[in-house]
């Protein structure tokens, strides 16, 4: 069974966020973007957690898979690790998945003896990340950790400014008990194949989602022989991990390096030449994903291949395909020429969904003239085909600087018919 994934989301009561992020909405929002299972994120906040255990209920005693408004979650929760190690301060953003509310109270036993943890939903412990291991696999020993946004620089674990250059060095021998490295926005899977720790292990994708409107920007695509909480930890462990749908690692704000305060973006190679010195103020830059998966790399790098459709994968078939999408609202705001969040995008993106289906059906499977018949605009429709044939143009990010990518247009116009619908 192929079941679609997004197990990094966050609620209202993390720092930074929507406050809309309730169940009903996180279930609404994956309905229709066509999203299988969710994350039942930010279970060790008090407040949250009494809401969803209230919200939430058990598909089948024991199976660690949870139903609200039609669907499926799973308790996965994003932690912040900041200790020193080497004489470095280490700062890492972990996912926990824990099979049951039961683990997670004995979680959240030990938890509060560090932290409030009503302050923050992703609350930030000064423990290793070898200790939370402990912790949870104290807690429930089916409890699992998989490492966030591994290559970004400040919170992830081979980030440059704060994390290692091996599992191992961050986890010692539990480094084997690690199952999954997330990608992160600002690094698709073909930069994990020549990084050793990374390509032994799935490569997931989740969209870490801090408003609705950010729902399934990045999810994965598992074989799973049973909806639990075993079968996915299952799948991840056996590699069974079938594509992903990835940002464009260039739309994500880390990608190359550079200095924001002086607009200075470089590739790896002219930064690693300037020893990660700004040229214009002679302060360290911030050495992006790129310049981190090009330093761990162990030079076997494989030149992923595409598809007509838009799927990558390496020649070989070793590792799991994936898809670079453009979220719909955001084509559909370059194709109409207005914000993302206007009437016009709301409206088309309203009538998509209810007409063809999930949002994912849209951007991976709708025949252009379907979009036109929905929109009465051949503009969008094209749009939306090249997007999926990953015929984009990109400007990448650097330092905290989100890019971009946007679909290119053929010359053509709207179809008479454009205005029928109000958009």
């Amino acid at each position: 069974m192929r079941i679609i994934c997004d197990l990094h989301l966050h609620s209202r009561y993390s720092l930074a966020t929507s406050p809309k992020l309730d169940i009903l909405s996180l279930a609404s929002a994956g309905t229709r973007v066509g999203i299988d299972l969710l994350a039942a994120p930010d279970f060790t906040h008090p407040a949250w957690q009494d809401e969803m255990r209230h919200k939430l209920v058990e598909t089948s005693p024991g199976s660690g898979i949870f139903s609200a408004y039609g669907k499926e979650f799973m308790l996965v929760s994003e932690v912040s690790c900041i200790w020193r190690q080497n004489r470095r301060s280490r700062r890492v953003h972990l996912l926990v998945a824990a099979p049951s509310f039961e683990a997670v109270d004995s979680m959240c036993e030990t938890f509060a003896k560090l932290q409030n943890l009503e302050t923050d939903g992703r609350p930030v412990f000064k423990i290793s990340a070898r200790e939370l291991l402990s912790i949870i696999r104290d807690a429930d020993t089916r409890s699992e950790v998989i490492p966030a946004h591994v290559f970004t620089p400040w919170y992830g674990i081979f980030g440059s400014k704060s994390g290692f250059d091996s599992l191992y060095e961050c986890f010692g021998d539990a480094s084997e008990e690690i199952l999954a490295v997330e990608t992160g926005l600002s690094s698709d899977p073909s930069m994990h194949w020549s990084v050793p720790d990374s390509r032994i292990r799935s490569i997931v994708s989740f969209s870490d989602a801090h408003s609705i409107a950010s729902l399934g920007r990045e999810a994965t695509v598992l074989e799973v022989d049973e909806m639990s909480y075993d079968g996915i930890v299952r799948a991840l462990r056996e590699c069974s991990v079938v594509e992903t749908y990835e940002f464009h690692p260039e739309h994500g704000k880390y990608h190359l390096d550079g200095h924001r305060n002086c607009n200075i973006r470089l590739d790896p190679e002219v930064s690693k030449g300037l020893k990660g010195v700004c040229p214009e103020c002679g302060r360290a830059m911030t050495l992006g994903v790129l310049h981190r998966a090009l330093s761990l790399s162990d030079g076997s790098f494989v030149q992923p291949v595409k598809n007509d459709d838009g799927l990558w994968h390496d020649p070989d078939g070793k590792y799991a395909a994936y898809r670079h999408l453009i979220p719909l609202t955001e084509i559909l705001s370059y194709a109409l020429g207005v914000g993302k969040a206007s009437k016009r995008v709301v409206s088309a993106y309203t009538a998509l969904t209810d007409d063809i289906g999930g949002e994912f059906d849209v951007l991976l499977h709708a025949d252009a003239a379907d979009i036109v018949s929905v929109l009465h605009r051949s503009d969008v429709a094209n749009a939306i085909v090249n997007a999926r044939r990953d015929d984009v143009d990109v400007d990448p990010g650097y330092d905290g600087v989100y890019g971009s990518a946007v679909p290119r247009l053929d010359d053509s116009t709207p179809s008479p018919e454009q205005g029928v619908l109000a958009i």
